[in-house]
């Protein structure tokens, strides 16, 4: 059982300690703005794909190579994992059925999702339950001290006293429902591909790779959404018609050149935050957190000016970028001092193959 109060206790939590948060929690990807309703009438219900339990716990929320993951499937594994008695409150608490019409769902049925793409991407490459357990349980225990570190120090700076231990048990709950499948999925890819690299290893992937230490980006984006702008689950069927529609739209205006690309993004893309200014997206990094991996990695794989000939899917909708420009800010050299940084690098580069490499192979359709 992943319970994370099974593998530490919450009073060694030392309230008084003024922890870093991490790279992947303290920057979330940026959300898309509300939702325009691509112009479904308000009182037509939700536009976007909803699931209820029990009624719909045989309902597909993903597949994956050839198994079906169902809705049922998802909330025995969130009960079993990380909320005792979630199968019960979901099915008999209106609060918590709640949770399959919020913010919550599209990510958790995305990486729950995504670990099975992995399991199946490894074939016959066998992980050690046990040890699959303690990574899972180290990514959990990390990623909460994070956040609590942040939590008191909020406090601090307000003013508060230090929470209670009695509200510190209370957010562990909520957070290991909230984001513990984010945390099990990291677990089982830091297990998969530890950061035991050789000086040699590091040393092959900096030459290769220089300009993933201190370089960005800048791009413009044009988003075409097949998501809820507010909750992130998938639109109903005609809503993904019309999102597909004005791809086709976009692809059959958008010049070779790209040079009509910010006119387009001012007449299309749902994201009206970048939109008066073209989708402008500036100085992104290889591994950047604020945005979905799959657009970091199109937006370096192009060459300054260049548009993407497709478009790019993400948990936010469908993505056509133009590079505009790389620059360089901060060099680096291969240093010892420069080491625990390449390291880091490294294990996201690979880390990334491994995990876009699953979904690849085994077609990772999302229904949700």
């Amino acid at each position: 059982m992943l319970m994370l109060t099974r593998h530490f206790s919450v009073a060694c939590l030392t309230l008084g300690l003024c922890l870093a948060a991490s790279a992947q929690e303290s920057a979330a990807p940026a959300k898309p703005v509300s939702d325009k309703n691509h112009g479904l009438a308000t009182d037509q219900g939700p536009h976007f794909v909803v699931r209820r339990y029990p009624q719909d716990k045989d309902k597909a929320v993903a597949v994956v190579g050839k198994k079906t993951l169902t809705l049922g499937n998802l909330v025995d594994h969130i009960d079993a994992r990380h909320y005792p008695g979630f199968k019960n409150l979901v099915e008999n608490e209106p609060s918590f059925q709640r949770y399959l019409q919020s913010d919550l769902i599209a990510p958790w049925v995305r990486q729950f999702a995504d670990m099975e793409a992995i399991r199946q991407g490894l074939g016959d490459i066998l992980i050690d339950p046990v040890d699959l357990e303690k990574a899972q349980s180290k990514s959990l225990k990390a990623n909460f001290e994070n956040y609590l570190g942040r939590e008191i120090e909020n406090r601090r700076l307000q003013g508060r006293p230090e929470p209670s231990q009695a509200r510190v048990n209370s957010m562990l709950a909520e957070f290991q429902l909230k984001r513990g499948l984010g945390a099990e999925l990291q677990g089982m890819l830091n297990l998969i591909e530890p950061q035991d690299y050789t000086r040699k290893q590091l040393r092959d992937f900096f030459n290769a790779n220089p300009r993933f230490m201190g370089g960005q980006v800048t791009i413009q984006h044009l988003l075409i959404q097949h998501r809820d702008g507010g909750t992130g689950i998938l639109l109903k069927t005609d809503g993904i018609a019309r999102a597909n529609s004005r791809i086709a739209e976009v692809k059959a205006r958008l010049r070779p050149d790209g040079s009509n690309f910010a006119d387009l993004v001012r007449q299309f893309s749902d994201d009206t935050r970048t939109a008066k200014t073209g989708g402008e997206l500036p100085g992104v990094h290889r591994f950047d957190d604020r945005l979905p991996a799959t657009l970091c990695r199109a937006a370096w794989s192009i060459q300054d000016g260049q548009c993407m000939t497709d478009v790019i899917e993400t948990q936010y909708g469908y993505h056509f970028i133009k590079r505009l420009s790389f620059n360089q800010p901060i060099f680096i050299l291969f240093t010892d001092d420069a080491i625990p940084s390449i390291r880091i690098v490294m294990r996201r580069a690979m880390q990334e193959r491994l995990l876009l490499g699953a979904r690849k192979k085994t077609g990772r359709r999302l229904l949700m």
